[in-house]
């Protein structure tokens, strides 16, 4: 045996060397995060209202072949503990002009491919409206400054309203509002121009409506939304400017009031309006400067706020301000957000008026990523 035990490094590095060779030529694209954060949140008590922890592990692949290509993300999350799924589809590129795309993948709804720049998101987000994905299949065509999508999705990404544990925010059981996406249709359309000199203007409108089924009543009721959106980039800064009005008109048992629908992800349920508008407004700076080590330093100031139309709506904000910027492989944000009675910050729900805490919250944020 211990003659055996100088070959056995040796074998090691051979096929340590072997693997790196083989990976060097793999007909697809590994890529990933490594992300720690810290936050302050003033509305916990004193000896929990700072923490620095391990915040998530994202493994992505993607590739092509002739026509095809594909894509898929899979994260772990340590600090809410648990693990899903992004997205995973598969885009047949028909012609220079038109693709089609199957699997679990982005709702054509509102700016793309987000509605912010910051960390966390607009309150959009919160309400399914943005970077949200479903399994379905869509369909996108570029036609001159045009560019048009189409899509039908089947259900959420797991097909199960009880399911906490997912990327996107999507209806959810909560064991009293019961209730599930049961097939959803989206239209976009988006227009490129020039109408300022030295300037880029995105003018857009979307559409979405899907069934909602019922679990209690086994009934089927509707959804509709609609946005319309522009983004401006003048120089070194871009203008994000979105307005969406959506309604839920559900199937509930005659006992439950049906201003209000349960919605899920990261492992919690929470309540939203289930008729109501949403605003943001975005101002971003693309700091021009050039730094040793620092590159990509942007700044904004990002404003987002949703309103339930019923007797039991009430405003729920969240203004966040912020930096990011990029040193090598590591990604930096660093937010300071104001919420008022939004769930997100401390707050009960979103758009409604369920007591609770209500009045403006502050959480500090810095997240930090190795991404490769």
């Amino acid at each position: 045996m211990k003659k055996l035990l100088p070959v056995l490094p040796l074998t090691l590095l051979g096929v340590s060397e072997m693997n790196h060779a083989y990976a060097d030529e793999l007909p697809f694209t590994l890529s990933g995060h490594v992300r720690v954060n810290y936050g302050h949140q003033d509305w916990q008590l004193p000896e929990f209202r700072d923490g620095f922890e391990f915040e998530s592990i994202k493994l992505g692949v993607s590739g092509s072949s002739d026509q095809f290509s594909y894509k898929a993300e899979y994260r772990w999350y340590e600090n809410t503990d648990f693990d899903t799924i992004r997205f995973a589809d598969l885009t047949y590129h028909y012609d220079e002009q038109t693709e089609i795309t199957a699997g679990i993948t982005q709702t054509p709804f509102g700016l793309q491919p987000f509605a912010s720049n910051n960390f966390w998101f607009s309150v959009n987000y919160y309400l399914g409206f943005e970077d949200d994905y479903d399994a379905g299949v869509k369909i996108n065509h570029q036609r001159g400054a045009w560019d048009f999508q189409a899509a039908y999705f089947m259900n959420d990404e797991y097909n199960d309203a009880a399911e906490f544990g997912r990327y996107s925010f999507d209806v959810a059981d909560d064991g009293e509002y019961r209730n599930q996406e049961d097939g959803q249709y989206n239209l976009r359309a988006n227009y490129t121009g020039n109408f300022i000199q030295g300037g880029t203007t995105e003018i857009g409108v979307s559409y979405q409506y899907g069934e909602i089924l019922n679990l209690d009543t086994l009934d089927d009721g509707d959804m509709s939304a609609y946005a319309a959106h522009l983004r401006h980039t003048q120089g070194n800064f871009k203008v994000e400017l979105q307005y969406i009005d959506y309604d839920y008109d559900l199937a509930v048992p005659d006992e439950q009031s049906d201003d209000r629908i349960a919605l899920s992800s990261f492992t919690f349920p929470f309540l939203a309006a289930a008729d109501g508008e949403t605003y943001s407004a975005n101002l971003v700076y693309s700091v021009p400067y050039q730094f040793s080590h620092i590159e990509s330093l942007t700044c904004y100031s990002e404003y987002s706020e949703a309103k339930g139309e019923d007797t039991s709506g009430m405003r729920s904000s969240q203004w966040i301000n912020g930096c990011s910027f990029g040193w090598d492989k590591l990604f930096v944000y660093v937010d300071s957000i104001q919420g008022k009675n939004m769930w997100f910050s401390g707050g009960p729900g979103v758009g409604l008026d369920l007591g609770g805490r209500q009045e403006t919250t502050h959480r500090l944020n810095i997240n930090l990523g190795i991404y490769f």
